[in-house]
């Protein structure tokens, strides 16, 4: 890859590291224009993937070389044959709350020439635009919308970031557009509310899981080899930020900027890394507390119903439960892990 000036923010570089199977599939999936899901934890690299099936699809760029002759070599299966006339393209934000979202969508609509709406002048810029589409009312500014992306001559892709957040009221804008357009868009999970089980049926879904160690390794070298970033253990660095990352791309990318704004990386800002790491921990001693509860209320039961021996076994087990967690009460945190 080419070296970056190490006076760019590294947050805004757009390498791209793994995910050839998930771009191949979902620039397939467009291109045939299937409705597709990408799901996948926070920070797991959706909206990337999002954005790079854009730029491809928008022949601005050409990350994975998609002829037939290349895919059957490594994939044994057929190519795709990339149009970039194919769509007209809407990346829309802000799919929540409801009024933001058509709101982002008729601009970027009225810019690409399809939003049809009679001005009272004829000046017709956005601003003007804009105070026109404030009197409508949300039913027709949708249905303006609507009647935008159905008369375009090209079909439209939209896609969507965090469309998890949408709101029942907003069931019947998405399955109207589900019918008029190609839609992809991105969610952390799919929401369980039955009034949206029609519009995740209508989606192909792509899993994204974490990236693998050696794919992570290779994002962490590029960026230590391409900024400005002094460290006096590298390859200390590379494991801490690696183990605590856990395959985040955000994670590794944000971790690395905060050393880039460090005049030098020490021991103790490596194991600052670590501490972050061994930070998320769920804490079983309340629920062991209230076993030991349990036993108490136990005791006090076999008290009301003089029976001695219940009560001394209770009691027992009670100053045994109690003394086990004062001293291994380390033992009590544990750290839940994901597979791979």
């Amino acid at each position: 890859m080419a070296e970056q000036p190490t006076n760019i923010d590294l947050r805004q570089d757009m390498s791209f590291f793994g995910r050839t199977e998930e771009l191949y599939q979902l620039v397939k999936n467009l291109q045939r224009g299937r409705h597709t899901l990408i799901v996948g934890d926070k920070g797991i690299g959706k909206s990337r993937l999002m954005l790079e099936a854009k730029w491809i699809l928008s022949g601005r760029t050409k990350r994975i070389d998609f002829s037939a002759n290349f895919m059957t070599q490594i994939r044994g299966q057929l190519g795709v044959r990339i149009n970039p006339n194919q769509y007209k393209i809407l990346f829309i934000e802000h799919s929540n709350p409801l009024g933001d979202c058509i709101k982002e969508m008729a601009e970027k609509l009225f810019y690409n020439g399809d939003l049809h709406i009679e001005m009272d002048s004829e000046r017709s810029d956005w601003t003007m635009v804009k105070k026109k589409l404030t009197g409508l009312g949300s039913v027709r500014l949708q249905a303006t919308i609507f009647e935008g992306i159905s008369k375009s001559p090209e079909t439209y892709l939209i896609f969507f970031d965090n469309l998890d957040r949408i709101s029942p009221s907003q069931q019947a804008f998405i399955e109207t557009l589900l019918n008029i357009a190609v839609i992809c868009a991105a969610v952390v999970e799919m929401k369980e509310n039955f009034v949206f089980k029609r519009i995740w049926a209508s989606f192909v879904k792509i899993d994204l899981d974490p990236l693998p160690d050696a794919v992570s390794m290779e994002m962490i070298n590029y960026f230590l080899d391409n900024y400005n970033l002094r460290i006096i253990d590298r390859e200390l660095y590379r494991r801490e930020i690696l183990k605590s990352a856990n395959g985040n791309p955000f994670h590794i990318k944000n971790m690395l900027w905060h050393g880039s704004k460090e005049k030098y990386i020490d021991t103790e800002e490596i194991r600052k890394l670590r501490q972050v790491d061994e930070g998320h921990y769920f804490n079983m001693g309340p629920i062991y507390i209230f076993g030991v509860a349990m036993f108490t209320l136990f005791k006090i039961f076999s008290i009301g119903t003089d029976n001695r021996e219940f009560y001394i076994y209770f009691s027992a087990l009670g100053f045994i439960a109690y003394l086990v967690f004062r001293v291994f009460r380390t033992f009590f945190l544990f750290r839940p892990q994901k597979y791979r």
